[in-house]
């Protein structure tokens, strides 16, 4: 396991990061008054806006369901990711090389980047199963799907594959 990250690589990927930026792909955000912004909570579900985020602060906070924080905690929310892997994710963004402390053995679980690569490996099964119907051997799984109105593109969109034997 590669550790902890150094504390001051977390300091930097904070003070690097624009929180605006993290946020706004996923909220549209609108002027509140004087650095402030305010947008529709991604977390919950609401009609007028109590999402508000201070950019020049590096906080977000949500009048409706309480949560709040920093760009971190906003990414760790937002995709279900660890600390450490919200981290490596802002610091890709932010231009920041990260450094990890050793480990001091009292901590078990997942290394770093474990969901990245995870994700990853989904990712080629699913490309090898979304093949696998195209074969052969992937014939009668065709025709079960075209039986119910499955088309080419409808399987492709919900990501259809056939495992073979």
């Amino acid at each position: 396991m590669a550790g902890l990250i150094r504390r001051e690589d977390i300091d930097a990927v904070r003070d690097r990061i624009n929180l605006e930026d993290v946020i706004s792909p996923h909220v549209t955000l609108r002027s509140a008054g004087v650095g402030t912004l305010k947008g529709l909570c991604p977390f919950h579900d609401e009609k007028t806006p109590s999402f508000t985020v201070r950019p020049h602060v590096g906080r977000w906070h949500c009048f409706g369901c309480g949560e709040g924080g920093d760009a971190i905690a906003f990414v760790q929310q937002l995709h279900g990711m660890s600390f450490v892997e919200a981290v490596e994710h802002l610091a890709d963004m932010a231009g920041v090389q990260l450094r990890y402390e050793e480990s001091s053995g009292r901590r078990e679980g997942p290394g770093p980047g474990l969901r990245r690569r995870l994700l990853a490996a989904h990712e080629v099964a699913d490309e090898f199963f979304q093949a696998q119907l195209r074969t052969a051997a992937g014939a009668q799984a065709r025709a079960f799907l075209t039986e119910r109105n499955f088309d080419h593109s409808a399987a492709q969109t919900f990501g259809i594959g056939y495992a073979p034997h």
